[in-house]
């Protein structure tokens, strides 16, 4: 009996230890980050059988376990992700919106300069020193936008660093979740604290990237990102990296390395912060190009459309102010294909009031063209003539060398314009303050005259028909210079030497009244530049060229007001989902306490069982000697 009871209290001796031990291990880790509280799991000891009845052993610890809940940990990942996402987008947005708000402003300041100073050469269109502001201005305007587009290109450039590095980040984690699956399998029993540190690094991921989680009953995982990726899959871990983009080089894209085999992975759907920084990198700073690369090229075209429309202070027609926009090397630059590509296009602007921001898609399938809008819309084209050409969205688009089977490319009409963009007069005696357009003029329609070549026909009149179907040029006096020809004419018009050229889109019977004849004080040109200040010339007629900025800064503005609001409430999401994973696996130190003190006395108790029998059995012993 005294054996008995020796034993019973030495297992229940233990067992209160291992309790104490435990207790103090949670109060011990009570402050470490990701730590779940631990509990011993005690059983009864197996029964006797004696004098007809069953007869208590005691008391055995079975294990020690943690309180934990596999979807309040799967809540918290995926909270963590949604809240890492909005942080991002808001930070990005916020130095965007301090960029603009400060350097950006620049450019309608220098532009309203810029019409100011026509204001001044419409007062005096021959006085050298107006001329010269004007070419000054321009050149101020120029220098903001070539400011900002470099400035912007280089928040591109850091992002892309910022994305390797977050990728290394990623890897070292993967890295480290094998080594913690190592040390699993290795450990004869279920270590706690290792499941705690898987946990935790599971969680630090979340941060970068959406995460789900497969566990096995071995107690391994295997870590999926985005919509399907194995990161992670028992001992083996994935590796993040990026590559050339395709069929943007520039973009480098994401990719996963498995074993010895490379796959590219879409950066769509992979979430949180790595999520973020895509987003921010292709969409928000492209969009942001773009509507520069918009203003830039509205502003430079128009400008050097009325300076075609004009005289300079020689008596020579006007000439480029600003760079072509429609050069051959500046349509070839806008278009990306991947570097392997043999195809050859040109993309030349036809009419600036129909552009789009974003990209385009022009891709082949081996019998049909398509091109993919920026709104996602799949239109079949046809290119046709000689060179074969395409128009769309106030683009023509030139297919000298056609794409392979399979291939695409991507067409940007204006991502890099704010940085192309050039002043090339020098002379201000060129500036083409007078209208060559006579107030005899009826233009209803959006058909325009660019003479070309000043010749021997100083004044005449083109008129188009009844039925806009045919031309005809008159001199002043209405006596048929030129015979009716087809409308629009496919190349440019000789007459006397003069040769012009005449655009589609007027309507039936608008005049053009045309003298090539100085005028000493004339600013009817000047007059039409400085109404380029307020005049729709952008979204089918809709918008100004300062509307295309206001318009930006307004996007941008809302985008940044709705991921603050989203952090805020993505924050009090990650919150409450911290505290549920604290209402089951935190310390509680109160309760700690009390079940301290339960426990030591379990083991005052406990000893004093032992002692009992320890006292007994030396009784046993003395009486039988």
């Amino acid at each position: 009996m005294g054996f008995d009871l020796l034993t019973l209290g030495s297992q229940s001796v233990l067992t209160a230890q291992r309790q104490l031990n435990t207790t103090g291990h949670n109060i011990a880790n009570v402050n470490t980050q990701g730590y779940s509280r631990q509990r011993v799991e005690q059983g009864t000891n197996e029964t006797s059988y004696w004098g007809g009845n069953q007869w208590g052993n005691g008391v055995h610890a079975v294990a020690v376990s943690r309180n934990y809940d596999k979807f309040a940990v799967n809540d918290f990942n995926l909270a963590t992700t949604t809240l890492s996402h909005a942080a991002i987008r808001n930070n990005q947005l916020s130095l965007l919106d301090d960029t603009m708000a400060h350097s950006a402003k620049q450019i309608p300041n220098n532009m309203n300069e810029f019409y100011g100073a026509l204001k001044g050469l419409t007062d005096s269109p021959g006085d050298m020193g107006a001329r010269q502001v004007v070419l000054d201005k321009s050149r101020l305007v120029v220098s903001s936008f070539n400011e900002l587009n470099t400035l912007l290109q280089t928040q591109e450039t850091d992002t892309s660093i910022e994305i390797d590095a977050t990728l290394n980040q990623v890897n070292n984690i993967g890295k480290e979740l094998v080594d913690v699956q190592r040390g699993l399998l290795k450990s004869a029993a279920v270590d706690n604290d290792l499941l705690d540190r898987q946990d935790r690094l599971v969680n630090e991921l979340s941060e970068f990237t959406q995460v789900t989680v497969n566990r096995g009953d071995d107690g391994l995982i295997n870590v999926i990102i985005g919509s399907g990726h194995t990161l992670v899959s028992g001992l083996n871990a994935s590796e993040l990296r990026t590559v050339v983009g395709v069929p943007d080089p520039q973009k480098r894209r994401l990719a996963l390395v498995e074993g010895k085999s490379l796959k590219a992975i879409s950066h769509a759907d992979i979430g949180g912060k790595l999520g973020g920084m895509f987003e921010y990198r292709d969409k928000t700073l492209g969009r942001v190009r773009d509507s520069l690369g918009a203003l830039s090229v509205g502003f430079a075209m128009s400008m050097n459309e009325l300076q075609f429309q004009g005289i300079d202070l020689n008596g020579d027609p006007g000439s480029y102010l600003f760079n072509d926009f429609n050069r051959d090397d500046v349509a070839i630059d806008r278009v990306v294909a991947s570097s392997d590509s043999k195809a050859e296009l040109k993309v030349y602007i036809e009419d600036i009031s129909k552009l789009k921001m974003g990209d385009y898609q022009l891709k082949f399938d081996g019998t049909q063209y398509t091109m993919i809008t920026p709104e996602q819309k799949m239109i079949p084209v046809s290119p046709s003539g000689t060179p074969p050409s395409f128009q769309y969205d106030g683009l023509n688009i030139q297919v000298d060398v056609g794409l392979s089977p399979g291939e695409r490319v991507i067409i940007r009409p204006m991502r890099q314009a704010a940085g192309q963009i050039r002043i090339v007069m020098e002379d201000p005696a060129k500036i083409a303050a007078q209208s060559f357009i006579g107030s005899e003029s009826v233009i209803k329609g959006e058909g325009s005259l660019k003479i070309l070549q000043e010749g021997a026909q100083k004044e005449f009149k083109v008129m188009i028909s009844p039925d806009a179907s045919q031309f005809a040029v008159l001199d002043m006096q209405g006596e048929i210079i030129l015979a009716p020809q087809t409308y629009p004419p496919s190349t440019p018009v000789n007459v006397n030497g003069t040769v012009f050229e005449l655009t589609g889109g007027g309507y039936p019977q608008d005049v053009f009244s045309v003298s090539l004849i100085p005028a000493d004080g004339d600013n009817g040109n000047a007059i039409f530049m400085q109404n380029l200040q307020t005049k729709k010339v952008m979204n089918d007629g809709r918008s100004s060229l300062i509307d295309i900025f206001e318009g930006l800064n307004t996007e941008i503005g809302v985008q940044k007001s709705s991921f603050s609001q989203l952090e805020e409430v993505t924050r009090v999401e990650h919150n409450a989902a911290a505290g549920r994973i604290a209402e089951i696996s935190g310390v509680n130190l109160d309760e700690e306490a009390a079940n301290m003190m339960k426990f030591q006395q379990a083991y005052m108790a406990s000893s004093r069982i032992m002692t009992s029998a320890n006292e007994t059995f030396e009784a046993l012993l003395n009486a039988t000697r």
